[in-house]
């Protein structure tokens, strides 16, 4: 599959979730989270980058959630920095929310999955108590079981955006949050490294 050069990253700063989605990281990996001391390396070799989002697992779970923005926004040149989040902790973090360029919400409900944690009274009351800067995106999911039968032919390995967590960089957006995904040493080629990084398409629900 031939990749885009990459020029943004999802950032996984941490596994935890309070959620149960279908496809998503948490429980996958390293229970816990990147460190700040983490990040400050991280950004050494990074260089720049267009976008930058924050995801996990939920991001405001990250027990020092404080300290780890205040690591990526003094070590990490971006021009814009996105927050994707189910809800959770944005009433709790709200003096850290004009960080963010967006904050994109998952919303899920039943027609999600079956089973689905129904998150729109956090959404409805953070859209009303939040006067700030951020543009405010709510994002329907509509998760799809895994099809054996697929191609693993998917826009996300195509769209420019790499995946980074713990020290490992990934060819994909949601590489990095998965279990199957093998990931390359991170270093100052990491655009190289995820460009020929093995993507775990066959157990991904995104892959088409």
């Amino acid at each position: 599959m031939k990749q885009a050069k990459f020029n943004s990253l999802s950032l996984y700063i941490t596994t935890l979730c309070n959620f149960h989605c279908l496809g998503c990281c948490a429980g996958t990996q390293e229970k816990g989270g990147m460190t700040p001391e983490e990040i400050f390396e991280m950004g050494k070799e990074l260089g720049e980058i267009k976008d930058l989002f924050i995801t996990g697992g939920e991001p405001t779970l990250h027990k020092n959630f404080k300290a780890i923005m205040g690591a990526i926004v003094s070590s990490i040149s971006y021009e814009r920095i996105i927050l994707a989040t189910n809800g959770y902790g944005l009433m709790k973090y709200m003096d850290l929310m004009d960080t963010f360029a967006e904050i994109r919400i998952s919303h899920y409900d039943e027609e999600s999955y079956v089973g689905a944690d129904h998150n729109i009274g956090l959404i409805e009351e953070f859209k009303a108590a939040y006067k700030g800067s951020a543009r405010i995106v709510v994002q329907h999911i509509k998760m799809i079981q895994n099809d054996p039968n697929k191609t693993g032919v998917c826009g996300r390995a195509n769209n420019g955006v790499a995946s980074y967590f713990k020290d490992k960089i990934y060819g994909c957006c949601v590489a990095a949050g998965m279990d199957t995904g093998k990931g390359i040493n991170f270093d100052k080629n990491w655009r190289q490294s995820a460009a020929v990084d093995i993507l775990p398409c066959e157990d991904c629900v995104f892959a088409k």
